[in-house]
């Protein structure tokens, strides 16, 4: 009976471990970001990246003058929420486009 347990238990350590690892990667994969194009519009347009809730809500890159794109994993509309109350402008001056959407749709 001990014998059984010297074999089983490496065996089932072993399983273990693979199953925590597979778990691990299966979580990762499931994470879902936007790629997000915002545009503000008014004169002057403030540096989104400045302010740090929005800089932590995505990998942003500057496409020119008011306008930025980011891989966030907040949706369009919570991004436009958050924007609206950090940046203290209407929904009228923010423009989000997902442009995942628009590449998921492009390659089917």
């Amino acid at each position: 009976m001990a014998n059984v347990f010297r074999i089983l238990g490496p065996i089932l350590v072993i399983g273990l471990i693979l199953l925590i690892v597979k778990q691990s990667k299966k979580t990762e994969a499931e994470i879902v970001e936007y790629d997000l194009i915002v545009s503000i519009k008014v004169d002057p347009a403030p540096n989104i990246i400045q302010h740090a809730k929005i800089k932590e809500a995505a990998a942003w890159e500057v496409y020119g003058k008011g306008v930025f794109r980011g891989k966030s994993i907040l949706k369009k509309d919570e991004m436009k929420a958050l924007l609206k109350k950090e940046l203290c402008l209407t929904e009228e001056n923010i423009i989000v486009v997902d442009a995942t959407d628009s590449f998921i749709k492009s390659k089917t």
